[in-house]
């Protein structure tokens, strides 16, 4: 199961709000689960989950929250759709929950968005909401790269999701084959992650994907499961909030019957 939550909250005016406050925001929830689950989720390197944080207007934000692990899921939305203010005690300041929505998808609908429809999308725009990274040779790359995106879903998929196994080497290397950034709109960006700075970008990408139909289609599914996961470092503390939207255009619909 994928599930989606957002909680949509109001700070006091005197604040200066930032997407820097989902590391705060991660703390906030470990404290309010149960020992045993906080515990466990740091014991693992990978956390099944992601949240990140988007300004609004008129001293509010939302908070969102990605989950594909039906364990964790159960554990967190015991907690988050039962809130009415969460309090940060880094900051001593409570947040007022105002509203909260909830979207589940099941896996075999999820997949069927992609494998059913008669059109094969070979576009899609991802926008990065708060600042995104990947590592390479352990140091933070500061532009998107095909294969650390491929990577990076993969890995958080294959981690917790057993029905619908995407463990394949061959397949990893035809999508990073054929997939290409064609189009960018970055900047570069700044996090704060308990007293440390690091370096990613925002802003949005378009990916086209070559090669089978098929491929397209699994492609399609994988770059939109970052909307559930968030893409490259950090994802549980903030970073690599992104939404993914498929590009329907005259110009997608000719490449994908010449492809």
């Amino acid at each position: 199961m994928l599930e989606k939550i957002i909680l949509k909250c109001r700070y006091k005016k005197e604040l200066k709000g930032t997407y820097n406050w989902g590391s705060l925001l991660h703390g906030a929830l470990l404290e309010m689960l149960p020992q045993e689950t906080g515990e466990a989720l740091h014991q693992g390197n990978l956390r099944p989950f992601s949240q990140y944080v988007v300004m609004g207007t008129q001293n509010e934000l939302s908070w969102h929250i990605g989950l594909w692990d039906e364990e964790i899921a159960q554990s967190l939305t015991s907690v988050l759709l039962h809130l009415k203010s969460i309090k940060i005690k880094h900051k001593d300041m409570n947040l007022e929950v105002i509203s909260i929505e909830q979207s589940k998808e099941s896996l075999p609908d999820f997949f069927a968005r992609f494998f059913t429809t008669l059109e094969v999308c070979r576009r899609y725009e991802i926008s990065f909401l708060t600042p995104c990274t990947h590592k390479r040779n352990g140091k933070y790359v500061v532009f998107p790269e095909v294969d650390l995106i491929i990577k990076s879903l993969l890995q958080r998929y294959g981690g917790f999701i057993r029905e619908f196994s995407l463990d394949d080497s061959e397949m990893t290397e035809q999508l990073v084959l054929n997939l290409d950034i064609v189009r960018y709109s970055l900047r570069s960006a700044v996090y704060y992650l308990e007293g440390v700075k690091i370096t990613g970008f925002m802003g949005k990408i378009t990916i086209q994907i070559r090669g089978p139909e098929q491929l397209a289609r699994l492609a399609g599914a994988l770059l939109s499961f970052g909307e559930y996961a968030g893409l490259g470092a950090k994802t549980a503390l903030g970073m690599g909030g992104v939404s993914v939207k498929p590009v329907f255009d005259d110009r997608n619909r000719q490449n994908s019957r010449k492809l």
